[in-house]
Order: structure tokens, then sequence, then C-alpha cells
């Protein structure tokens, strides 16, 4: 086994504002777009060089997100540079997200620098670049 995530699926609510962050960010990271499944137009996907991002719409009646219970707490794409990491953070509010920490080395590891934010639909995410990964 190679440790490696194959893909991931974000739910969400607003189809059309989740598409149109996701479309402007991914390919920031590096992720090819890929339009809709064949057997389901609700799903949306990018290419990555090893991990694939699916987009999917939920079902609102299910309830919000919510950080403290059990499910997943958020979702950090790889930067390969400070530069980079800041150019995605001056877009994302203007793309629809929300900016929960601004960019910063913070202390996990020496050199990680990254900036905390949400999608539309209040998923938090993270753009990092870690040299703990590039060893």
């Amino acid at each position: 086994m190679k440790g490696m995530i194959d893909h991931v699926i974000i739910n969400c609510i607003d189809h059309d504002k989740a598409n149109t962050f996701y479309s402007w960010l991914l390919p920031k990271l590096g992720f090819t777009r890929r339009f809709p499944l064949a057997s389901n137009s609700d799903v949306t996907g990018w290419i990555g060089h090893t991990t694939n991002v699916w987009l999917n719409v939920a079902d609102p009646s299910v309830g919000r997100f919510d950080k403290e219970r059990d499910a997943l707490r958020e979702l950090a794409f790889a930067a390969d540079t400070r530069e980079e990491v800041d150019e995605i953070a001056r877009e994302i509010e203007a793309h629809g997200g929300k900016i929960l920490d601004a960019p910063s080395e913070y202390p996990y590891f020496p050199g990680y620098y990254s900036v905390f934010f949400t999608d539309p639909d209040g998923i938090k995410l993270e753009v990092v670049v870690n040299p703990q990964h590039r060893l």
C-alpha cells in the first residue's frame, strides 16, 4: 500500500455555489476539471496527481456539519510555496469562501504555513505548505 487517498467526496447544499467555488480553487491546486459523471449529473469531479475530488449534492434535510461531531473535521490541500497560499487567500472571499485564519506560519511543524477557510457550505478547508511532506 502507498498510504495515499484515492478520492474525497464533498457534499454540498447549493451545487451552483459550490461548483463555482471549487472550479476556481481546485485548478489553482493542480486539479483538472472533469465533467459530471454520466450516471449522476449532480456529481462533478476534478482529477489530481494522486487524489480526485468529487462534489455531490447533499440532502438538505439531514442537517448541517459541525466540526465537533463525528465527521471529517477539515480537508487540507498541499501547496508548493507560501506565495501560492497567499495568492489563494487573497481570492477566497471573492469566490464565496470565508477566511477563518489568515495565512501564517503555524507551530505544528517548522515551516508549516497555511490559510484556513470555509467553502460556501461552511466546510473547513486549508491550503498548506508543509515541509514535513517534502522529505
